[in-house]
């Protein structure tokens, strides 16, 4: 509830603090004393914009203070969302400086205009006859009708899982849009990595190959060769080895005559072995040399496949394939895990609908029991605030799609006179018929559910006598489990207030200045009695006044 609003410098006040009761406040006054001055200023607080013209004195800073407690817990929530401190009470502080810029603070850190919007929403709930009401949106309507089916907690129960399931939505329909994009770059992958996958890549092979290639398409002359070397060494008439022993054993006849041809000899028993080393290569090279065309075709299928790879990818070595491999393979994963992860959120999305389609139809169920004793009660209640001909119908059709608040797409419809068509509110009510429906509805289901500080701005426009004595009743047991401001000019109404407060000007150095006061009780007699007959007040209209005070 607002425990108070200071304003400084706004308008035509210089200078108020209204301290108001937890119940029912009653604002009165004469026509342009600024009752409406001080809804201009508590408007400031709930985000509306503004510029310097507001100002009392141009050349200093308009502030405006509300304070609040026993607030609704949702502001709670929202304020540790948004990471403000949490206070016993609530302040919200505007001000606007000469040049007119303008500053909010919430517990006195800064805040954009926004937050203030979104907790001035849960903290206030204006009803003015020159504006289009909350009643008119069927998000209140619904709250009004889950308020009377006693549909808290399951409704609860209903977002808290409606949350999961549209987290899970989001998700999986980010999956699928991915996967559609990568669908055809991931078949490409695919195709990539079997290609190379059945390649069957070794790091080694292409070495390998090349080596044996080599050798292979010079084999036929290698055999020659091999075999005329080592004929020529060993195995022709004068052969090399032969020639060469004759010579060594020449030799060893002049041993020991000198160191130098002791040398020599040392020197044929070297050139001896690597001859015989050479021939034994040669027999070895000859003996393994079989030329072989269709092997020799195989090695060069098999290398051209692997340098049509490597051309492929842009790449000179087989183990830069098998790199290109081993990251086709790990995005091939990747995006089968996206598919496991997919069917998996289909899994729960489909348990959850199911979870949520159940409670849904329980939701609706308890919905329709309560819309006959709603109308009813409304329409009584628009009899007795002067609109006999008027009435309510619910409306209820059931959506294809689970919404935020179940299957049901509910609006209450509304006609003013007999013989005219049940259409929404905000086509055919005015905007004193939009407050009193407001009122009637919400005096029907004040029990049944919290509501914010209510705002009321001269919703008795147009009414008088029993009509606004029984229009006050109404106010007053509303007020009974929560706090109301009303702005009123009917002293039926203004009888049944818990405070009254009085709104009234004085001049002041050629400035018209506009002042609160908090009325006692002999002084509220007098006002209410002024505003039955006059000022001054008949002696009959005092005695009237305080009869409306008692009763």
């Amino acid at each position: 509830m607002i425990h108070s609003i200071f304003i400084e410098n706004y308008a035509i006040i210089k200078k108020v603090e209204v301290n108001f009761d937890e119940s029912l406040n009653i604002i009165t006054g004469e026509t342009g004393a600024g009752k409406s001055i001080i809804l201009g200023a508590l408007g400031l607080v709930m985000g509306q914009r503004a510029d310097s013209s507001v100002l009392y004195d141009s050349d200093e800073k308009c502030i405006i203070e509300a304070t609040f407690k026993a607030y609704p817990k949702q502001v709670d929530e929202m304020l540790r969302e948004l990471e403000y401190d949490v206070e016993e009470d609530l302040i919200i502080r505007r001000e606007i400086s000469a040049n007119g810029k303008s500053r909010a603070f919430v517990n006195d850190t800064p805040a954009k205009l926004d937050i203030l919007n979104g907790l001035s929403s849960l903290l206030i709930d204006l009803n003015s006859q020159f504006e289009v009401t909350a009643i008119q949106q069927s998000k209140l309507q619904l709250a009004l009708i889950d308020a009377l089916a006693l549909n808290g907690d399951l409704l609860n129960e209903y977002q808290t899982n409606y949350k999961v399931f549209q987290k899970i939505v989001t998700e999986l329909n980010a999956i699928e849009k991915k996967e559609i994009q990568e669908l055809k770059e991931i078949d490409f992958i695919r195709f990539q990595y079997s290609e190379l996958k059945d390649a069957g890549l070794d790091t080694n092979e292409q070495v390998e190959l090349e080596s044996e290639l080599k050798l292979l398409e010079k084999s036929e002359v290698l055999e020659v060769l091999a075999k005329e070397t080592s004929f020529l060494i060993s195995d022709s008439e004068a052969s090399i080895k032969e020639r060469f022993d004759e010579l060594y054993y020449k030799w060893q006849d002049y041993t020991e005559l000198n160191t130098e041809i002791d040398n020599i000899i040392d020197k044929f028993q070297q050139l001896s072995s690597l001859i015989d080393e050479v021939y034994k290569s040669s027999e070895s090279i000859a003996s393994k040399l079989d030329y072989d065309p269709s092997r020799l075709s195989e090695i060069k299928d098999r290398l051209d496949i692997l340098y049509s790879l490597q051309r492929k990818h842009q790449v000179r070595t087989v183990e830069e394939l098998i790199e290109i491999e081993d990251n086709f393979k790990e995005k091939i994963e990747q995006f089968d895990g996206k598919s496991e992860k997919r069917e998996k959120l289909k899994k729960q999305k489909e348990e959850l609908y199911k979870l949520l389609k159940s409670k849904a139809v329980e939701l609706s169920k308890r919905r329709l029991k309560v819309f006959p004793s709603l109308e009813k009660d409304i329409n009584k209640k628009l009899e007795v605030l002067a609109m006999p001909s008027a009435s309510i119908k619910v409306d209820q059709k059931t959506s294809e799609h689970l919404l935020s608040t179940g299957m049901d797409d509910i609006q209450i419809l509304f006609k003013a006179n007999l013989g005219a068509s049940y259409l929404p509110i905000k086509k055919v009510a005015s905007g004193g018929e939009s407050s009193r429906l407001m009122l009637a509805l919400k005096s029907t289901v004040a029990d049944a559910m919290e509501l914010p500080t209510m705002i009321f701005d001269e919703i008795d426009s147009g009414v008088s006598g029993d009509v606004a004595g029984k229009m006050g009743d109404m106010l007053k047991r509303l007020s009974n489990a929560h706090q109301l401001i009303c702005i009123t000019h009917s002293p039926q109404v203004a009888a049944r207030a818990v405070q009254h407060l009085f709104v009234y000007k004085s001049d002041l150095k050629n400035r018209t200045i506009t002042h609160v006061k908090s009325l006692d009780q002999n002084e509220r007699v007098t006002e209410i009695a002024k505003m039955l007959s006059g000022n001054p007040p008949t002696t009959f209209a005092l005695e009237n006044a305080k009869e409306l005070i008692q009763s």
